[in-house]
């Protein structure tokens, strides 16, 4: 005795496009004052966006890798690297 064959509709192929803009997200330890253009504000302990957008999760690797690179010692202190994500997605 065979099974009975289930009924499958095809579905179009959804094509999902890749990202075209990054951003960079930093772990704030201590509170900090942010002074860099564009933004000027104070940062509370968490996570925070950064304020520039990149073209590719690569670039926004590097350039996050050389602007913490070119903090003084005690702001390299206070904040750390958390992780590039495409613009509009928030870290969890």
């Amino acid at each position: 005795m065979s099974a009975p064959m289930l009924k499958l509709e095809e579905r179009p192929a959804v094509r999902v496009e890749p990202p075209k803009q990054w951003r960079n997200w930093y772990w704030v330890i201590t509170r900090l004052k942010v002074v860099t253009t564009p933004l000027q504000t104070t940062w509370e302990p968490g996570v925070h966006p950064g304020p520039h957008l990149f073209p590719s999760k690569e670039i926004a690797e590097t350039q996050a890798i050389k602007f913490l690179a070119s903090q003084r010692p005690e702001v390299q202190r206070c904040i750390e690297y958390h992780e590039a994500l495409p613009e509009g997605v928030t870290p969890e």
